[in-house]
């Protein structure tokens, strides 16, 4: 019984991918929903519908998960960043952690676009709706969290921080509805500093959305799109370049002899990269569509970079690192 099990499970993974849904009038063929020369997939794996038809059931219950997550990031905020209310202040803080914050803000504008727009396709949007109301959703929720920082004790509204959410949030229109733009995708990595050999931030607490010396901004490049077709064969389709910016030393502080913390940090550093990357949905197989959410979440791996060759250059001169973050590296 087991091995029958087994066997179906497989025909399903690796079933053909010219066996899909049956197209029909009412919703884009495959061969309309392509990010480049990608096929691109929806949270359930149909293709969205031309024209807008609410479907009720799907709102209901999409509606409340985006609730539900909206009220837990809120009460999670209000009881870290948000605890203390002030009268609203601005505060610019452009060259705040050397322009890693502002990437941070762009690449999170850009995800919470791209959430809203998935799901706003599944309740029955069509694909152009629903590109320019999850970009507004997205933006709109960013929007929320800087006027609340503008009311923390320790922040403060700071006009480039709105900004960057709107350019991350114009970055998945762009992709959306640009056929050029699609040849291009923000990536962001993440590895603890303990992990990797960094110096990790000691100066205050921080998550995975602000430790930015165990994060990376990327823009990966889809270069096989680009050759002409003399060159094409040359360049596997599932290779592609990435651009990166990262810092160092940020809210380090030194521990003296006596163990106790200077009171001055170290001076922040950049590193610049360029490294080898991956196209998931090329290299990863199809799933059969009856398991579309499988195939969602092997394009989802296209949102971030994992470790690879990549060449550092920056404040702490260059070096090449076999899989970047980790301490495998060749400086120069």
């Amino acid at each position: 019984m087991k091995s029958k099990l087994l066997a179906v499970l497989m025909c399903l993974w690796v079933y053909p991918s010219y066996a899909q849904v049956v197209p029909d009038s009412t919703h884009l063929s495959r061969e309309e929903f392509r990010f480049a020369d990608d096929q691109r997939y929806t949270l359930l794996g149909a293709t969205p519908r031309r024209t807008t038809q609410i479907e009720p059931i799907s709102t209901v219950a999409l509606s409340a998960a985006y609730g539900g997550l909206f009220m837990f990031l809120n009460y999670h905020m209000s009881n870290s960043w948000w605890q203390r209310s002030v009268d609203f202040l601005v505060i610019e803080d452009g060259y705040y952690a050397r322009g890693a914050d502002k990437l941070g803000h762009a690449y999170t504008g850009y995800i919470a676009s791209t959430v809203c727009g998935d799901l706003l396709m599944e309740c029955g949007f069509d694909y152009t709706t629903s590109t320019w109301l999850g970009a507004t959703m997205g933006l709109g929720y960013m929007t929320y969290v800087e006027y609340q920082d503008g009311h923390g004790a320790n922040w403060g509204f700071s006009p480039s921080d709105a900004i960057a959410n709107a350019v991350g949030a114009g970055i998945y229109v762009a992709r959306n509805l640009s056929p050029f733009a699609q040849n291009f995708m923000p990536r962001w990595s993440y590895m603890p500093a303990h992990v990797t050999g960094e110096l990790a931030t000691n100066g205050r607490e921080v998550t995975a959305l602000d430790d930015y010396n165990a994060t990376t901004f990327w823009l990966a490049c889809n270069v096989h799109n680009f050759l002409p077709s003399s060159l094409k064969s040359y360049w596997p389709d599932w290779m592609m370049l990435s651009v990166g910016y990262g810092i160092r030393n940020y809210e380090v502080y030194p521990i003296l002899p006596d163990g106790t913390r200077s009171a001055t940090s170290l001076p922040m550093k950049r590193r610049f990269l360029i490294g080898i990357d991956y196209n998931w949905v090329k290299i990863l197989p199809e799933a059969s569509p009856s398991l579309g959410f499988l195939n969602y979440l092997r394009q989802g791996l296209n949102y971030v970079r994992l470790p690879g060759p990549t060449l550092e250059f920056g404040d702490d001169g260059a070096r090449f690192g076999l899989l970047y973050p980790f301490a495998i590296v060749v400086p120069f």
